[in-house]
């Protein structure tokens, strides 16, 4: 009988160190666990392909704070993006320079290149430019992160898979087009959760944190949500 109770007192404590509880950002509320991962999907860690691993920083990348309605995974965000590519970061470049709303007062912008490998979803050319606030400025329009900060924190040849949406805001003029792409050349945004990183068997989120217990995660990084995208259906052209 003493070693049952053990062994029950046990279970109680393992149970309550369970997956991390994240937040419903809406209402503030606990938001439902994330499904536990199957037998299947614990054990694939151990047949993945290895995967390069390298240091990244992202904190650039989440300079902004969204109010949205988070996705469970990244298979629903894919229902709702009109193109979702995998592929390597080639580099960052200045973006746009767009006056938002109060006269005088600019915005600057990056743009990151990303060599695409793979479509899952939609059509797109061998380069998309996808982009990213560049943050504050000091006096004299001179932005408080250089180009070279992205680069640093998000090397050439990071690999990332990404859900994005043609960039249509077109009420703010462009006061300054410091990328100079060719003419029709079309530039990206990403959803909140639509930019994830790969370093090892790691997903790391771009723009937002990824809870590790989540299906936002992967036993096999970025090629096991490949697989998944696949499995679901979304098999576009290499």
């Amino acid at each position: 009988m003493i070693m049952r109770l053990t062994v029950l007192t046990l279970l109680v404590a393992l149970t309550a160190c369970g997956a991390p509880e994240t937040v419903d950002r809406s209402t503030g509320a606990p938001a439902a666990p994330a499904p536990a991962l199957t037998e299947t999907e614990a054990r694939a860690g151990s047949r993945c392909a290895p995967a390069p691993s390298r240091r990244l920083d992202v904190k650039l990348l989440r300079q902004i704070a969204f109010d949205y309605d988070p996705l469970n995974s990244p298979e629903e965000l894919a229902a709702k993006t009109p193109l979702v590519v995998a592929g390597t970061v080639k580099d960052f470049v200045p973006g746009p320079i767009v006056e938002e709303g109060i006269p005088g007062d600019r915005t600057h912008y990056v743009l990151m290149p990303v060599r695409v490998t793979e479509r899952f979803k939609g059509r797109s050319a061998g380069l998309v430019h996808v982009k990213f606030f560049q943050g504050g400025i000091w006096r004299k329009q001179t932005p408080v992160h250089s180009v070279a900060d992205f680069r640093r924190g998000v090397p050439e040849g990071t690999r990332i898979l990404l859900f994005v949406y043609p960039d249509t805001r077109k009420e703010w003029p462009v006061v300054e087009d410091r990328a100079a792409l060719p003419a029709g050349t079309p530039i990206y945004t990403t959803h909140p959760q639509g930019a994830l990183l790969g370093s090892g068997l790691r997903v790391i989120g771009g723009m937002e944190e990824i809870n590790p217990a989540s299906r936002w995660a992967d036993p096999c990084g970025l090629d096991g949500i490949a697989t998944r995208l696949r499995a679901a259906g979304y098999r576009g052209t290499s």
